[in-house]
């Protein structure tokens, strides 16, 4: 062991190692920033990693013959052989690299098999198996390098009464980022599915088509806010930026645009208005007034009851700042949605959420939520020029926010613009794939063009993803009457009754009426019998649906003519199967056009 030991030395084997990891690990930190800089694929950087590791073993049977010959220079000819060598090598291992399967890696041509066993073990433990893929979203030929998932930020203040400011934090970075007209951010709503959740980013990526991850923590304590935030690259794990930031409460929003400027930054993407452009607004907001604008942001994704809270907190806010743009527009975005919950009649939410929505708007003209709620309210009027300029107006301000998407796509729906709907839709449910209210817009588009199995795969997913979304459900047995599974209509409308707490009783007959003619004419006449307070989703649009699948025509196009500006859920317009028998009928295009719509569906692309 003497002998080799000193053999060792006099080959000088341990001086060639050292320099040659030395060489190795500078070679590979920078082949990592360049890899970054221009998007190399991954296998490249493991090759060249691989090849050195190679290279070594080579050099080592180099030192040991050179030291024997009691040379230590290596000659050109020997140094050609070996960058031959790690090329041949490199080349070698890259190419088996591609063909292996690496599940840290977006795959180019990955199958769609491949791609739901993927989504099944990258979602959530209480999604976990409730869905394989993303219905209707091929996979993607490869994930896009300018996108990024913002994940909640994590409530380090140690009062768990604190967590809607770090929520609301994370949520006003994902609204700054939405404006970037070349990133794509993932929606709060499946963002938000990996609270609390240690799972692998990786996964956390393919789920959400990411290429990046945004995390951080804030801790507030008093007036003071301690804010980190991490850029991760979600295919390597490697960190691309990280920052910490010390400040006032008062200084809240220049953090968050700090933050937006640096992920933009960082994934190369260019600001609409140049370098100077500020993604959060630099207004001085009362920090009182920014706390319940906070503590609304939670309960208005939470939808629901919660929407009544939320309407308190956003006044509140408006109360101390009536300056404050975002406060308003977003009391205008919950109060419109009150009558689609039935938590208030249209006659009083509507012109209270109108009157907020122009007030956000006298303060600031690019506020998108603004438009988006007046886009809303619009629509239920009938008021599609207006309705489709307020949306465009919302997109270009802010092209990335899947709730304008959404919104949008709904718009198209209901004035038959159903080809443009659909790829609209399926925009949205690409920034946010964990959506159930996108997931039930989707089914309406697909019911309204007559893909019954589309329409089934998608709504199960649906109800799936979300067991205690009673919209599904309604939905999700229209669905199954038009594919004649009526035992599956009633089971369907049998839990979203109970979740509603209506009687299934008048539901189950419907469904008996137009299984069988039998039962028919006492199922027309459960329709009137059944009190719009004891069943709040027999709405008259919806009754008018009814009673046209029950065939009672006549009644169903008096109803329909008598409409008001009601709220229409989308499997309850007139773009519906239902609808089909009477499309001819001068009753029905008379109630078209006293809506202002067309005799028919217009083609993709129409105005």
């Amino acid at each position: 062991m003497t002998d080799f030991i000193a053999r060792l030395k006099q080959r000088k084997l341990v001086q060639w190692a050292a320099a040659y990891v030395a060489f190795s690990f500078a070679l590979i930190q920078g082949v990592d920033v360049v890899a970054q800089q221009f998007g190399w694929p991954e296998g490249v950087r493991r090759g060249i990693t691989l090849a050195l590791v190679l290279g070594f073993f080579v050099m080592l049977v180099l030192a040991w013959y050179h030291g024997e010959r009691g040379a230590q220079k290596v000659s050109g000819t020997e140094i050609v052989i070996l960058a031959l060598l790690l090329a041949i090598g490199g080349g070698l291992l890259w190419g088996y690299e591609r063909k292996a399967p690496n599940p840290g890696t977006a795959v180019a041509s990955r199958s769609p098999d491949a791609a739901q066993r993927n989504l099944g073990k990258a979602v959530p433990d209480y999604v976990a198996g409730a869905t394989s893929s993303m219905p209707g979203i091929a996979p993607a030929a490869s994930i896009p390098l300018k996108s990024v998932a913002v994940l909640p930020f994590v409530n380090m203040s140690g009062d768990p009464k604190n967590e809607y400011f770090s929520d609301g934090i994370t949520e006003e970075i994902l609204d700054a980022l939405a404006q970037l007209p070349n990133l794509k951010i993932a929606a709060r709503t499946s963002a938000f599915a990996f609270k609390g959740k240690a799972e692998d980013l990786r996964k956390v990526g393919e789920v959400l088509d990411v290429a990046t991850v945004l995390e951080g923590s804030v801790q507030k304590s008093g007036d003071e806010v301690r804010i980190t935030a991490q850029l991760i690259d979600a295919r390597s794990g490697y960190h691309l930026w990280s920052e910490k930031y010390d400040r006032k409460l008062t200084s809240i929003f220049a953090v968050e645009d700090e933050i937006s400027k640096a992920i933009a930054d960082k994934l190369q993407v260019q600001l609409s208005g140049g370098s100077g452009q500020a993604l959060v607004a630099q207004k001085t907001v009362d920090p009182r007034a920014h706390d319940f604008y906070l503590r609304g942001l939670p309960l208005v994704a939470a939808r629901g009851p919660a929407l009544r809270e939320a309407v308190a907190d956003f006044q509140q806010a408006v109360a101390i700042d009536p300056d404050y743009a975002q406060a308003w527009a977003a009391l205008a975005e919950a109060q419109l949605l009150l009558p689609h919950y039935f938590l208030e009649p249209q006659a009083t939410a509507a012109p209270a959420g109108e009157a907020a929505a122009h007030r956000a708007l006298e303060i600031d003209p690019d506020t998108a939520t603004a438009y988006v709620a007046l886009a809303m309210h619009y629509r239920v009027l009938w008021k599609w020029t207006e309705a489709d300029a307020a949306f465009r107006k919302a997109l270009k301000i802010a092209p990335g926010d899947a709730e304008s998407a959404d919104q949008y796509g709904q718009y198209l729906l209901a004035v038959g613009r159903l080809q443009d709907a659909l790829a609209e839709i399926d925009r949205a449910q690409k920034l946010d794939p964990l959506s159930g209210i996108i997931g039930a817009t989707r089914t309406n588009v697909l019911t309204a063009l007559h893909r019954f199995d589309d329409a089934q795969t998608q709504i199960g997913r649906v109800t799936s993803l979300h067991p205690d979304y009673a919209l599904g459900h309604f939905i999700a047995a229209d669905v199954a009457i038009y594919r004649h599974d009526y035992a599956g209509a009633k089971a369907q409308l049998d839990m979203g009754a109970r979740q509603t707490g209506e009687s299934p009783e008048v539901y189950s007959r419907l469904v008996g009426g137009i299984a069988g003619t039998a039962q028919r004419a006492a199922a027309i006449r459960a329709i009137p019998a059944a009190s719009s307070d004891t069943h709040e989703r027999l709405t008259a649009p919806a009754r008018v649906k009814w009673l046209m699948l029950l065939g009672d025509r006549d009644d169903a196009l008096d109803g329909l003519q008598r409409l008001g500006h009601e709220v229409m859920f989308g499997q309850d317009n007139v773009w519906q199967p239902a609808f089909d028998p009477v499309r001819g009928d001068p009753r029905f295009k008379a109630a078209l056009k006293r809506m202002g719509l067309p005799g028919s569906p217009t083609p993709k692309g129409t105005p």
